[in-house]
């Protein structure tokens, strides 16, 4: 009887939990880790995410800043364009007046007075030899002509004009020697086109 007794307590003391943990059993072992791993996978998950945004959002930051100061300068452009094509005007306006005052400076200046300058050469001139224009700007005359004759006459026409120039005893002195800078036929007239610089000296 007691033999009995003491299997049945055996048996409902062994379906009883142990009072303390079987260690050689890992996996009946509770989870003891304070942080898990996958915590860490999804802090490192979502700071990569937050770094991505926030560099996303400085980029488009940069460039809404950029665009903006591009509209604003050319805005500004746009405001300036007009006084700077204004002040670009006037400033080529004022250069071309400077230079004809200039130019009526020097040939007020000039050491020659326009009709003695006239009178003179009309007396030397040869009569094959006729003066379309003449071109006074500052301290050079340009005389514009025509030269009658067969090519060869009229090109000895014009180089003595030149030499005549030189040699003559009120314009030698007072520009220094003059250069037949042009001779071309006109095939109009058979005449030949002359081009002869004079050059006051000492200017």
């Amino acid at each position: 009887m007691l033999s009995k007794l003491k299997n049945k307590t055996e048996s409902a003391t062994s379906k009883l939990p142990a009072w303390h943990l079987d260690f050689r059993n890992t996996d009946r072992l509770p989870d003891v880790k304070p942080i898990r791993t996958a915590f860490f996978i999804n802090v490192i998950a979502i700071l990569i995410a937050a770094a991505t945004l926030f560099n996303f959002g400085s980029q488009e930051m940069q460039i809404y800043s950029m665009n903006a100061e591009i509209s604003r300068l050319e805005d500004q452009i746009a405001k300036d364009q007009y006084p700077s094509a204004a002040a670009v005007k006037l400033f080529k306006e004022f250069q071309a007046d400077e230079k004809k005052i200039n130019e009526v400076a020097e040939f007020v200046k000039a050491p020659l007075k326009l009709s003695t300058f006239m009178l003179h050469l009309g007396e030397i001139l040869p009569e094959n030899i006729m003066i379309n224009s003449v071109d006074w700007r500052g301290s050079v005359i340009t005389l514009r002509g025509v030269v009658s004759g067969t090519p060869d006459e009229a090109s000895g026409y014009a180089s003595g004009l030149v030499a005549t120039l030189d040699e003559d005893e009120l314009f030698g002195p007072l520009f220094s020697d003059a250069a037949l800078t042009s001779l071309i036929r006109n095939p109009t007239t058979g005449k030949l086109a002359m081009e002869i610089r004079l050059e006051f000296t000492g200017k």
